[in-house]
């Protein structure tokens, strides 16, 4: 397993057609640059994404002139190859330390697995020696 720490931020948008769109545009039009992101709805009228920039501080100016609050946050790509309960194996010292994610997603292509885990900031240097990071 290797594990790399990136940094996340999350923002709360409304959950409707275009919502995410319009945000990855406004990103775009200033030149952020995403790793990744995670985007859910919370059945309330609003949803939540989890972005990594390339340039984190691009895109705290960004969310900054938007008037967007971009909550701080830290990830984990957790990458390795594929097999039956890897991503349970690779959760477990987080589980164990008590850490509990804010979001995460996975996704396997040719064997191998990449995984994303958030969690909050405050949690982060604990999540990182958690992974082994």
């Amino acid at each position: 397993m290797a594990v790399k720490r990136i940094s996340v931020h999350c923002v709360e948008i409304e959950d409707k057609p275009g919502s995410l769109r319009a945000l990855l545009s406004k990103a775009a039009s200033k030149k952020v640059d995403f790793l990744g992101f995670v985007a859910c709805s919370s059945s309330c009228g609003s949803g939540c994404v989890c972005l990594s920039a390339k340039n984190p501080a691009a895109l705290e100016a960004c969310a900054k002139e938007a008037g967007i609050k971009a909550t701080p946050m830290t990830g984990f790509l957790i990458s390795g190859a594929d097999k039956v309960g890897v991503a349970a194996a690779d959760l477990k010292g987080l589980a164990d330390a008590g850490i509990n994610g804010v979001a995460g997603a996975a996704m396997v292509c040719d064997g191998q697995y990449q995984m994303l885990i958030v969690v909050s900031d405050s949690d982060g240097d604990a999540a990182a020696a958690a992974l082994g990071a």
